[in-house]
């Protein structure tokens, strides 16, 4: 038995994929033969997922290369293609570890690894997934996410513990999004393993709005002169300006 809801989002897509252009929302709702409010609750998702785009300029939808490359290609390998001179780069100017993640609901997932040449190192192998809000990783994706994505799953992180724990969590998280959103750049500093620390960077530049890279450093090797110069190179692979 088909489930409603994933009838009615495949009708969204296949109409986007059918017309091969922008449509509008009165577009979408008349060639897909549903209520205007049913796809626009469906489009939201899709936006939010990154399967869907929409225009600034009319508001019109559209699909995304990350559903392009889920039919040519395979995701991984796609992403992976796309993420691999930067990665390739960060390795070699810093001989650390270099980690590229994919948001997957609330979870990072660890898609790709390169690993220091440095005795001293932390490895996470591909495959493994964290939490997102533990991770810079996570963090840098979801502080660039649409509001009402990044706040369901603020919300979704801070649903354990005591009222005044989540409250507490919410906030701190909220705090550290916004602030990473301004900068352009996360950090994490052994909260998820002791001892070791990570900066991240998003690639929506790339068009991967829910892929990041990081990278990751034992403490002892991470003075605040290292520190600013790995955000500079990671900030300068992508043309945006860092501050520390």
């Amino acid at each position: 038995m088909s489930i409603a809801v994933l009838d009615k989002a495949f009708s969204v897509l296949e109409v986007l994929a059918r017309t091969g252009r922008e449509l509008t929302l009165a577009e979408l709702a008349e060639e897909g033969r549903l209520p205007k409010p049913t796809v626009h609750r469906i489009l939201r998702s899709l936006r939010d997922l990154g399967y869907v785009e929409q225009t600034d300029r009319r508001g019109t939808y559209q699909l995304s290369e990350r559903l392009k490359s889920l039919r040519e290609y395979g995701r991984d390998e796609t992403l992976r293609n796309k993420a691999l001179p930067v990665m390739e780069t960060l390795q070699r100017d810093f001989d650390e570890t270099v980690n590229l993640g994919l948001l997957e609901g609330s979870f990072i997932r660890y898609v790709h690894v390169l690993e220091t040449t440095q005795p001293l190192r932390w490895i996470v192998k591909p495959g493994a997934r964290d939490q997102f809000h533990t991770t810079a990783l996570g963090r840098v994706i979801v502080a660039h996410l649409a509001d009402e994505a990044r706040k369901r799953l603020v919300a979704k992180a801070a649903m354990s513990g005591t009222a005044a724990a989540r409250k507490t969590l919410r906030a701190h998280l909220d705090r550290e999004l916004t602030l990473t959103r301004e900068r352009g750049w996360a950090i994490e500093e052994e909260e998820t393993v002791a001892g070791v620390a990570c900066v991240a960077i998003s690639l929506g530049w790339m068009g991967e709005p829910l892929a990041a890279l990081s990278v990751s450093v034992p403490v002892h090797r991470f003075p605040p002169a290292r520190k600013k110069a790995l955000i500079d190179a990671a900030i300068g692979l992508c043309r945006t300006p860092v501050t520390v």
